[in-house]
């Protein structure tokens, strides 16, 4: 409620209205007044004397004297009006500062007493008291500007009291506290967010307390939604906070445990798919746990084993079959899971060896026309030396061994051949040397392959290759020269 005081008119109130449409001071007419009349006192006070006698004084100049003796005072009066105007036009002026908006709200006692002193310099001025009016005035102005000077501090007391009331769950109290301050700021955050949470409060507890009652029935998950529930409403209640991160931490601990028995369970039956799985689900509800480290190092044990259990069998079966090559492969990957296992080192070693006899064994095999040669049978005969006895088990190293050995003797037979020729050409074996110039000539040659020339002076050479064969009898071969140059 503004107080907007309006002084009582007096008589001359009327004059004063009268100078002020035209523009002019009505104090400076009466100043002026004054000024001749002092003037004119003077003249008659100290020239006059000294021209005339003085008569006796007539009535009219005894009825003078008293008018111009109250002319000091009516002046001090016309100046305490002056100024009385002007304090209450500061007193309206502060009055509708806007720091002092809704003052009657937040400050209802100082507001109500500056109103009521500025009212009685209204009655003050009205009766012509004036220097009481501008003591009134002022010290109604006074007033407001304390309420002014002390509204941040006001501010921040109704904004703490707020709080206060709301921590003790006062609810009323703490809404009539921010609405103090929203009347000081409308605006003001904090007040803004005091009254939102003030306003849920009630909800909140009621949110609460069920979910203590499921706590005490020790169904949490229920409790744990009601907590988060009663957040919802109050992101910042602190007890809501505390409660929901409890119960939140002991089905953490209790799923935390339930993953890490199934996952345990499932490793001592080698499902380690599903052991896997579990600590994975273990990893996310407490990751970095001590427990957690230890069941996937006893995992990864695990499956290690497993796959060289795995691989110990897969190799033995390959083993029986003889398939080195694959043995070989399969003690390779088992070393790469654990480069210490005897079996994989021992079986790796032996697969090896194997593995390069059968190769040498199937590169003679493959073409036995290589053991014709003088070095190749040599070296095959070394081999089989080598592998006279023949491992218990291995039927197929046994095989190509016989074949080797059959071999190897075959090539060791003579072959006989009978060489035809016309008695003037010179036949000549390569590798076996020169044979001169026959009719007919008979040989006992390794099996293997032979090139055969034949030459003569003024004929052009003649070149033939025959192939002895194990086993066979009476090979015929004709060199002569008939082409002449």
């Amino acid at each position: 409620m503004e107080h907007i005081p309006r002084p009582p008119t007096d008589p001359r109130t009327a004059e004063t209205k009268a100078a002020a449409k035209s523009g002019k001071n009505p104090n400076t007419k009466l100043w002026l007044l004054l000024g001749i009349v002092f003037t004119a006192l003077l003249v008659v006070l100290l020239v006059l004397p000294s021209l005339v006698a003085v008569p006796e004084p007539s009535i009219a100049e005894v009825q003078q004297k008293p008018v111009l003796e109250n002319l000091p005072e009516l002046a001090e009066t016309l100046q305490f009006r002056d100024d009385a105007e002007q304090a209450l036009q500061q007193f309206l002026r502060l009055q509708a500062q806007p720091g002092l908006r809704n003052g009657e709200i937040w400050a209802p006692e100082g507001w109500s007493s500056a109103l009521n002193t500025a009212a009685q310099g209204d009655k003050d001025f009205g009766q012509g008291r004036f220097s009481p009016a501008l003591q009134a005035y002022n010290d109604a102005g006074a007033q407001l500007q304390s309420i002014l000077d002390n509204r941040t501090q006001t501010l921040q007391q109704n904004l703490e009291t707020g709080w206060q009331h709301l921590q003790l769950n006062a609810v009323e109290e703490a809404s009539l506290a921010f609405g103090l301050v929203l009347a000081m700021q409308p605006d003001h955050q904090q007040a803004l967010l005091g009254q939102e949470r003030a306003a849920v409060r009630l909800q909140v507890l009621s949110l609460v307390t069920k979910a203590e009652q499921a706590e005490v029935s020790d169904d949490l998950q229920l409790a744990a939604q009601t907590y988060t529930s009663a957040l919802q409403l109050d992101p910042l209640y602190a007890p809501a906070q505390d409660a929901l991160e409890k119960v939140a931490s002991v089905l953490r601990n209790r799923a935390f445990q339930d993953s890490m028995g199934r996952a345990l369970e499932a490793i001592d039956n080698q499902k380690f798919a599903v052991a896997e799985k579990a600590l994975q689900e273990a990893g996310r509800i407490k990751p970095g746990s001590p427990a957690l480290n230890d069941a996937n190092d006893r995992l990864s044990s695990a499956r290690r084993q497993s796959g060289l259990e795995r691989l110990r069998k897969q190799a033995d079966q390959l083993v029986k079959k003889e398939s080195w090559t694959a043995a070989s492969e399969t003690y390779r990957r088992a070393l790469k899971i654990d480069s210490q296992a005897a079996f994989a080192r021992n079986g790796f070693a032996k697969a090896q060896v194997k593995q390069q006899l059968h190769k040498q064994l199937d590169h003679y095999l493959a073409d036995t026309t290589r053991l014709y040669s003088d070095e190749p049978l040599d070296n095959a005969r070394k081999l089989l030396v080598a592998n006279q006895e023949t491992p218990m088990g291995e039927p197929l190293l046994a095989d190509k061994l016989e074949k080797l050995q059959q071999a190897v003797t075959l090539a060791g037979i003579p072959v006989d051949l009978i060489i035809l020729s016309d008695n003037l050409t010179e036949v000549t074996i390569y590798k076996v040397g020169s044979l001169g110039s026959f009719e007919q000539k008979q040989l006992s040659l390794p099996p293997g392959k032979y090139t055969v020339t034949g030459s003569r002076k003024g004929y052009r050479d003649v070149l033939k290759v025959i192939e002895l064969k194990p086993g066979m009898e009476g090979q015929t071969l004709k060199i002569n020269t008939e082409e002449q140059i």
